[in-house]
């Protein structure tokens, strides 16, 4: 009995705290062009700090793949989002952005070698606090539509719950037909949950998938 009164103490104490904080979301993308003249494909994840106004403080590189970058930093500059928000005012919040650069993989028939390598931890990196967002754990590629040669930017706004599961996958910036293959790709990747006061909460992250031209 008593550790079930304290399972449901712990659980009332998550959402409690769930209800206290609103972690910020992109509201508007554009392309990010492909780095011309490289074959390179990977992610790069970066950790944004927006301010109440939801303008970009800073950025920080979590996971760095020349020459993908210097291509992923400049187009999220040009990206709008909406703050956070803490006990239902606008507040300074942190947004992790994975922007996977994909490789051109029509149905599954070009060898992708590699695959993704998921990004350093927020511990591990020195970033704390009380308000810790999303992460992504676990990541694959987007399977390239067969019949296509479509390129361009999808990008994802994607609620994770407090268990760190995906519930709720909003596109921001689609291209028809890729949209689909990133949605549904997402839907298997693995997160660990964001967490408030020390207590796991529901939270949002931003994936970006850049397909790749046809190089051949």
């Amino acid at each position: 009995m008593m550790l079930l009164s304290s399972a449901i103490a712990a659980s009332a104490q998550d959402q409690g705290d769930a209800h206290k904080i609103g972690f910020p979301d992109v509201a508007d993308a554009t392309d990010i062009p492909y780095p011309v003249n490289t074959i390179t494909t990977g992610m790069v994840a970066l950790l944004l700090t927006l301010g109440a106004s939801g303008s970009v403080r800073n950025t920080l590189v979590l996971q760095d793949v020349p020459p993908l970058t210097a291509a992923a930093l400049s187009g999220v500059q040009n990206w709008k989002f909406t703050p956070g928000r803490l006990h239902g005012e606008a507040a300074a919040l942190r947004m992790p952005v994975y922007i996977v650069f994909n490789p051109y993989n029509p149905a599954g028939t070009a060898t992708v070698g590699g695959g993704l390598r998921s990004p350093r931890s927020l511990a591990d990196v020195g970033v704390g606090g009380s308000a810790i967002p999303p992460q992504v754990r676990l990541a694959s590629y987007a399977m390239y539509p067969g019949n296509t040669v479509a390129t361009g930017t999808v990008v994802l706004s994607v609620n994770i719950n407090e268990w760190g599961h995906s519930m709720k996958i909003k596109v921001v910036h689609g291209v028809h037909p890729l949209t689909d293959a990133a949605v549904e790709v997402v839907k298997q990747w693995g997160f660990q949950p964001a967490t408030f006061g020390g207590g796991r909460v529901a939270g949002r992250v931003c994936i970006a998938f850049v397909f790749q031209r046809n190089l051949s």
